[in-house]
């Protein structure tokens, strides 16, 4: 995100990460979800998320995986509690332009150079 000059809120574990959201979900399009955190894991805390979307009424952010395991288990666990994208690490750089492309649109993300150009748009 540093390289993206993009602003983040970052999380130690899922529970924060859960916290992080629910002060102000409309800051977050984009949620870049480790699957193996402490105290709570990212498919917890994906759920929770999606469970916090639905009884607020508020639009779904897209939350992408971040992990090294690979397995169709995993693949189907992070589909069924709610995860937008599945991305294996290390996560390379062109994806993430992509991905931020994809989520602002075109205009945007090059007209900024991949920076903020609305707050909504936060990873």
């Amino acid at each position: 995100m540093i390289k993206m000059k993009l602003s983040y809120d970052c999380a130690e574990h899922g529970g924060k990460a859960l916290e992080v959201y629910k002060a102000n979900p409309l800051k977050h399009a984009l949620v870049l979800m480790d699957m193996s955190m402490p105290v709570m894991d990212g498919f917890e805390a994906t759920a929770k998320i999606r469970e916090v979307e639905t009884e607020r009424r508020l639009p779904r952010c897209m939350i992408v995986a971040l992990t090294g395991v690979t397995s169709a288990d995993a693949i189907e666990r992070a589909q069924a509690c709610g995860v937008d994208r599945y991305f294996t690490k290390p996560i390379r750089m062109k994806a993430l332009g992509e991905l931020w492309k994809e989520i602002t649109g075109p205009a945007v993300a090059d007209a900024t150079g991949g920076s903020m150009a609305d707050d909504r748009f936060r990873a």
